[in-house]
């Protein structure tokens, strides 16, 4: 992934004197600088996290509508008799003619999704970018505040201390956003497996029936509907 291109933030001044008034806003020059997080910057209105997950399991439950016997072992015995097993096999059979609706709106989430994760990329950046720069005027501040009085120091201290911790909460923001981030690339990963490798293998398994026999085409075809579902499982496990 290409690296963000991020504005360049003003350097520490050369020199300090000895005015409690520009001591006291020491710093303050950078912190305007630093354009503030947008709102939301990682997140979307309609979570396209959940969105993904449960159009993969609708796109799941849709593919598994020829195999009521499956089906029925998912449910386990407690739901077949609450007829639990009933309700999925209906579901399935109105959900098997929407496969493609279904994976396009998998896509379409999965690509709101991307366009969260590119967000938050810059916002991650700009963050850890932001706190470099927040820790060199804190040394600047603390090397140039040697030669000034006590009472200049002290004034000057408070705001060293300010930017240290801005500093160190602009890391902490940073790191909050990477973790995500690399929770949603791992979701993006389970997509991109179902939806180019499993579901058109799932699909060419189906179509191969006449030139295969059938016992082979159902063994071929439950096992990469097996591995789509821990894929979905996998997907679910991701969502925060």
């Amino acid at each position: 992934m290409i690296a963000p291109s991020l504005p360049a933030l003003p350097a520490p001044p050369a020199t300090l004197v000895a005015d409690a008034a520009v001591l006291s806003r020491y710093g303050e020059v950078l912190v305007q600088a630093m354009a503030p997080r947008a709102p939301g910057a990682d997140r979307c209105e309609d979570d396209p996290r959940s969105g993904l997950v449960e159009a993969l399991s609708r796109l799941a439950l849709a593919l598994q509508a020829g195999n009521p016997a499956r089906l029925r072992r998912q449910t386990g015995w407690w739901g077949r008799l609450l007829g639990r097993d009933v309700e999925r096999q209906a579901d399935a059979d109105a959900l098997q003619a929407q496969c493609g609706v279904l994976l396009l709106n998998a896509q379409a989430h999965a690509r709101r999704l991307g366009a969260v994760v590119e967000a938050g990329t810059y916002a991650a950046a700009a963050d850890l970018h932001g706190a470099q720069a927040l820790e060199q005027w804190a040394e600047a501040g603390t090397a140039l505040g040697a030669g000034l009085p006590s009472d200049a120091q002290g004034t000057l201290h408070q705001r060293v201390v300010h930017l240290r911790t801005l500093a160190s909460l602009k890391r902490v923001q940073a790191g909050q956003t990477q973790l995500l981030q690399a929770q949603d690339a791992a979701l993006l990963d389970h997509f991109q497996r179902i939806a180019e490798v499993l579901v058109p293998a799932w699909q060419q398994a189906v179509r191969a029936g006449s030139t295969r026999t059938q016992a082979r085409q159902n063994a071929q075809a439950a096992q990469l509907l097996g591995q789509i579902r821990a894929e979905v499982a996998a997907a679910h496990a991701r969502l925060p």
